[in-house]
């Protein structure tokens, strides 16, 4: 996928392309759709498909004090993206100057002067300019006016409600990672790099690697079935995400004990994807205590990771 970070970059590199535009994150099954769309359309004019998105989530400018958490990173949205067909992206920054920018300011200066669309494609619900004055109906009037199409592509339901990153956010604080799952179409997962622990699960019998995620969003504190990937491998995983009571607590961390895998990872990336909620964090009364619950979990965590890869998923 051809990547670009500002207007200057692309201007003229990618004129007469079919852009998906919104944030997308998390790129569930209704983002998949407008790319789909998307791709779709580019291919029936031999245009290229492009996503055009924003480096962090317009809230953490408009409302800084509210932003909301982040499902996935941006290279993790341009990774899915490129595999469902987009070939190019423009990744802006949402800054004060792009949130002040009229609905026919952006239009003007994104869409026309600098990419020169053939078409456009967004989902129904889409919002933008300043103050979200503009959507897809104002969009599609600009866009008569202006020479190019618009595609309104319709919300994604499941079990009667709208698919969004709003829900799936709600639905991941409540730890229900399979209901996550659906909506995604796909296990929610993260990336993070094995930084030094305390040691304690390799003293109970069960090593682990600890992880920074960095910010994207965690399930609620509790243990899960998971999936482990890294370097070509992939395997059950049995991940606790809090912040470990019987030792006293502290700051959450994501703690993972791979499966058959006894290795010192230091500094490698590792991706886990949540499959199933075990149970909540518990305090245990003693080491040994807490070996035989460890034992349990891992034992449920592989059962998991066998039945969902007969389903034929892939880590």
């Amino acid at each position: 996928m051809r990547k670009y970070e500002d207007l200057k970059s692309i201007r003229e590199k990618e004129v007469g392309c079919v852009a998906a535009v919104g944030n997308f994150d998390g790129v569930h099954t209704g983002h998949q759709a407008i790319f789909r769309e998307t791709v779709s359309r580019a291919e029936d004019i031999a245009a290229d498909g492009l996503v055009l998105t924003f480096s962090r989530h317009p809230a953490a400018t408009v409302m800084p004090g509210n932003k909301p958490g982040v499902i996935m990173t941006v290279a993790d949205r341009l990774r899915i993206a490129s595999g469902l067909g987009v070939s190019a992206a423009l990744v802006l920054p949402f800054e004060r100057q792009t949130a002040s920018m009229t609905p026919e300011q952006f239009v003007d200066d994104i869409l026309v002067d600098t990419l020169s669309v053939s078409a456009v494609v967004a989902g129904q619900g889409w919002r933008f300019g300043k103050d979200r004055a503009g959507d897809v109906d104002l969009l599609s009037a600009l866009g008569r006016e202006k020479g190019f199409s618009v595609y309104g592509v319709p919300s994604v339901f499941f079990e009667g409600l709208v698919v969004s990153s709003t829900r799936i956010r709600d639905t991941l604080s409540g730890g229900d990672v399979e209901n996550a799952g659906d909506l995604l179409g796909r296990p929610h997962f993260v990336r993070g790099t094995v930084i030094e622990g305390q040691g304690r699960g390799r003293g109970l019998g069960y090593p682990t690697v600890n992880l920074d995620c960095g910010d994207v969003i965690l399930p609620a504190n509790g243990v899960y079935g998971a999936a482990f990937s890294f370097e070509g491998r992939s395997g059950p995983a049995a991940v606790n995400v809090g912040t470990r009571p019987t030792f006293g607590g502290g700051p959450p961390t994501v703690e993972a004990h791979l499966f058959e895998i006894d290795e010192k990872l230091y500094g490698s990336e590792i991706t886990i994807f949540f499959l199933s909620r075990l149970r909540d964090e518990m305090t245990f009364e003693n080491a040994h205590s807490l070996k035989e619950q460890i034992s349990e979990d891992i034992k449920s965590a592989v059962k998991i990771f066998y039945q969902v890869s007969s389903e034929g998923i892939s880590f």
